[in-house]
């Protein structure tokens, strides 16, 4: 079976295009916001595909940075070592090498080296918001739009000339 990624916006609308024949469809999907996040469409050519939405207000990158963190939550005067795993303007996803102390509701020092020609460090206080396994969602306490490193960063294209 076919899958189709479609991005949900602040209406809760999304558009999608069938893989088969083409034919593009723009529909309400709020019932499943915070349900469902992929369900199975039927076209009217009679073909069937997943359709995965996706529900993320900011666009989120896959990386690999290296960089540490603190829990200022705890008190603890111990840096570690830490891998950004994707970045966007309002977050991160991270593992941390160290002892694991950190909680939801935690909040973080991060520091952390784009990738980028200038080396941008961006230096910011989190919040843990999510916990998986062994990796930390955390949001940016004081927000990311002033970043505009982290702009250049996420869409290069955007801001070439």
């Amino acid at each position: 079976m076919k899958t189709v990624e479609a991005f949900v916006n602040k209406e809760n609308y999304t558009a999608f295009t069938c893989p088969y024949c083409q034919h593009t469809y723009r529909i309400s999907v709020s019932e499943y916001q915070g349900e469902k996040h992929s369900i199975i469409a039927k076209c009217t050519c009679k073909e069937r595909f997943e359709l995965k939405l996706n529900f993320r207000q900011f666009y989120r990158k896959p990386v690999q940075l290296i960089g540490e963190v603190i829990n200022v939550s705890t008190g603890s005067k111990n840096w570690y070592t830490m891998t950004v795993l994707d970045v966007s303007m309002s977050g991160i996803r991270f593992k941390v090498i160290g002892p694991k102390d950190i909680k939801n509701g935690h909040r973080l020092h991060v520091r952390f080296t784009l990738d980028d020609q200038q080396g941008s460090v961006i230096d910011k206080e989190v919040r843990v918001v999510d916990i998986r396994n062994d990796s930390f969602g955390c949001e940016f306490l004081n927000l990311a739009y002033e970043e505009k490193e982290l702009g250049y960063y996420l869409f290069p294209t955007l801001f070439s000339s």
